[in-house]
């Protein structure tokens, strides 16, 4: 259960489902990576957390299926009303699984698709098509943007009928702390007045890393004071600091490595910069609006939904630094538009994101089983 946006939307629902009425158990494989794991933080909310040995994140045809029978078993040992599955690759076979095991309801939640990624054709063909399969083995899609509805729509997923829209919510009262751990995070990284640049995401290629680095590098060209710190980790990584050392700025970039404590380093960012490729959300431009930090991503899949451009922050597109540059250098040398957006990304988080609402929602779902 390596740390990421479906984990966090998958904690927060077994944490806060009404425990009169609902009785959770998770089923996951045992991956986890430099980015980190949630197994043991659900384990600490006395959630019994039962270990699928051979569900893994990589398509694995014989392992794959192994997983079905060791789901089949699971199931049938332990007799849910409601399987309720997250994420591409552990939603089709959970899926799968649980319509041969004879599972009364079956709720799948879309983050996003596998096939949206650059892949060869004929991959792509193959995950439309289990996708396709599996949406046939449920109940309900709940989608967390209404991009993904558009894609499952375009791509003829499910049927519309099927399709609920629950944006994912984060814990509000946890980000409002964030501005005061802005001094004490400072000092922990030796820094004095520069703006900091942030982003939290894994290393990987999809989240931009390369764009934004492009994108500092003009900053620095144009004599603009500032640090970039990147609070994560993940297998590109290497490539990130050589990258960073390629175009001088060393001495400009800082990588934390893989955090649990997040919701400090959010606040003491100037700019929160995530410039990724595809996102069928976002959950993290939300973190950062709670804590008052203006945003700027790409005008890619779901985030677009959590971020309004010209007032919360800027959207611009995808591999192009230039633009990227641009949004980065107006928020650094304005204070009041700073302040201004500030002000609007709290209240449009406040009003919307509520982990809360979020499982209050998922209960209606399951309370029309």
């Amino acid at each position: 259960m390596i740390i990421g946006g479906a984990e966090w939307n998958t904690l927060y629902t077994v944490k806060l489902l009404n425990k009169e009425r609902y009785a959770p158990f998770l089923a996951c494989g045992p991956q986890t990576g430099a980015e980190g794991s949630l197994i043991e933080a659900t384990k600490a909310l006395g959630v019994p957390v039962l270990i699928v040995p051979d569900l893994v994140r990589e398509m694995h045809p014989i392992k794959d299926l192994k997983v079905i029978g060791q789901l089949i078993r699971l199931y049938r040992a332990t007799k849910p009303d409601i399987v309720h599955t997250h994420a591409s690759k552990a939603g089709i076979v959970g899926r799968l699984a649980a319509k041969m095991a004879g599972i009364p309801r079956i709720i799948h939640t879309v983050h996003g698709f596998a096939f949206t990624a650059p892949i060869p054709v004929w991959q792509k063909c193959l995950y439309i098509a289990l996708e396709r399969m599996a949406a046939r083995c449920c109940d309900t899609l709940i989608f967390i943007s209404s991009a993904l509805i558009q894609e499952a729509r375009r791509w003829k997923i499910g049927d519309p009928n099927q399709y609920v829209l629950i944006p994912s919510g984060i814990d509000l009262r946890v980000f409002r702390e964030s501005p005061r751990f802005r001094t004490v995070k400072r000092q922990e990284l030796s820094l004095n007045g520069e703006p900091i640049i942030g982003t939290i995401a894994r290393i990987v290629k999809e989240k931009g890393y390369e764009t934004l680095l492009q994108a500092a590098c003009r900053l620095k060209e144009k004599g603009l004071p500032f640090v970039l710190v990147w609070v994560g980790d993940g297998p590109d990584r290497p490539h990130m600091e050589a990258l960073a050392r390629q175009l001088g700025l060393a001495d400009r970039v800082i990588i934390t490595g893989m955090r649990n404590d997040v919701e400090q380093w959010v606040g003491c960012f100037d700019v929160f910069a995530l410039p990724t490729l595809w996102e069928g959300m976002g959950r993290v431009f939300l973190e950062a609006q709670a804590a008052g930090v203006p945003v700027v991503g790409t005008r890619v899949g779901g985030v677009p939904d959590v971020v309004v451009d010209g007032k919360t922050g800027f959207l611009v597109p995808p591999n192009d630094p230039d633009a990227l540059s641009d949004a980065l250098l107006r928020l650094l040398t304005d204070d009041q538009l700073r302040q201004t957006m500030s002000q609007a990304a709290k209240i449009f988080v406040d009003e919307r994101f509520s982990v809360e609402g979020m499982v209050q929602a998922i209960e209606a779902v399951y309370d029309r089983a």
